[in-house]
């Protein structure tokens, strides 16, 4: 979803419907997301020591929209995510 809202010129509207669908599915993006890396790019351990790096990602910022405009994207995420429980197992 992150790469529908910010590589593909959404319009507002359409960007604020995968904001909310990815709420409904539990991972905010506008959330920031860090964590302690290794130099390969996988989760640091610190029993195998070495340097440690920070990775992850900023949470995406996005225009307010209008409370009518929210209020439908809010809707059509909701339809999304019904459809997406339908046919897939949530954990």
């Amino acid at each position: 979803m992150r790469t529908l809202i910010e590589d593909r010129d959404e319009s507002p509207f359409r960007a604020w419907v995968w904001m909310h669908l990815s709420r409904m599915l539990g991972r905010d993006l506008s959330q920031d997301r860090f964590e302690a890396i290794n130099e390969f790019g996988r989760p640091y351990d610190d029993d195998v020591g070495g340097p440690a790096y920070v990775g992850g990602d900023d949470g995406i910022e996005l225009e307010p929209l209008a409370a009518d405009e929210n209020k439908r994207a809010e809707e059509e995420a909701a339809q999304l995510f019904a459809e997406i429980e339908e046919h897939y197992e949530l954990n």
